[in-house]
């Protein structure tokens, strides 16, 4: 579906340029990108789209339009600042092929930040108490990570054979060890990993899947089955468990950064806000 904004139409070429631009970031940062989430990159696509046009109508309607010229200079700029017109294109992944496409991005962010600069008032340091108060807030966003101090027994056959008979023993010796019998001890006796039994404490993400998913599932004592890894056969147990909790304030040296950024934040949602309302914003069948 194509846009009408304010009577200028914006095909799908473009949001679709949008979408593609939203997937490539997102990949960028290790998300999963795949079909189920087109849905959601189309909306964030068609949105951006909307609110950036509206941004650029407004801008231009005050103060008029950005000449080439001043693209073509802030452009070359631009790869100065990278130190050359080859590395600006090695650093960014683009090629001379592009030159339109950067020259009408960059033309649309100049036009859209000359609308900021006006409009968004310069956030001054936040207090000690609003600081504290946004920290009070927004609590649950500034929690530490579970963490589980774990030990194991390790045991690595010597041969594919070898497998079933390894993983009977460890069946029978966890028997023994929910009878009473000492982990430490049981892993000096069976263990086949000179490493110190203690793993010490882990957060998720830390370790495989396989071995996560049972170890942040354990209570305190409690005694895994047996764990086959492609390394071998593992027996855990958890031996002391720390909650999330609050990190303090002080421990936190982004937490102005990330006040005035929501500030600005929720300053230019509050400006798109004011300019759908103003809109006349229409959705018609793709030529």
């Amino acid at each position: 579906m194509a846009l009408i904004i304010n009577d200028v139409r914006i095909e799908d070429e473009e949001i679709a340029e949008e979408f593609e631009s939203i997937k490539e970031h997102y990949q960028s940062q290790g998300e999963v990108v795949c079909c189920d989430r087109d849905e959601e990159f189309q909306q964030y696509a068609r949105d951006n789209v909307l609110n950036r046009t509206l941004m650029e109508q407004e801008s231009v309607k005050r103060f008029g339009e950005i000449s080439e010229t001043e693209v073509a200079e802030r452009f070359e700029a631009i790869k100065g600042e990278h130190g050359g017109e080859k590395e600006f294109y090695d650093n960014t992944g683009l090629n001379q092929g592009d030159k339109a496409m950067i020259l009408r991005r960059l033309k649309s962010s100049m036009t859209v930040d000359r609308l900021m600069d006006e409009d968004l008032p310069f956030p001054e340091a936040p207090s000690e108490e609003v600081l504290e108060a946004y920290y009070q807030e927004n609590i649950a966003r500034f929690m530490s990570e579970e963490e589980v101090r774990v030990s194991q027994i390790f045991v690595e056959p010597s041969s594919h054979e070898a497998a079933r008979e390894t993983f009977v023993a460890l069946r029978t010796l966890r028997r023994e060890l929910l009878e009473g019998k000492d982990f430490d001890v049981a892993a000096r006796e069976h263990g086949s990993d000179d490493r110190d039994t203690d793993l010490g404490f882990m957060k998720q993400g830390d370790t495989m899947p396989e071995i996560e998913a049972i170890t942040f599932s354990l209570e305190v004592g409690e005694i895994s089955p047996v764990v086959a890894t492609h390394y071998g056969f593992h027996l855990f147990k958890v031996i002391e468990q720390k909650a999330p909790a609050p990190i303090p304030k002080e421990e936190i040296p982004t937490l102005g950064e990330q006040l005035l950024t929501e500030t600005r934040n929720n300053a230019i949602q509050a400006i798109i806000d004011q300019l759908r309302d103003q809109a006349d914003i229409k959705e018609v069948e793709s030529e």
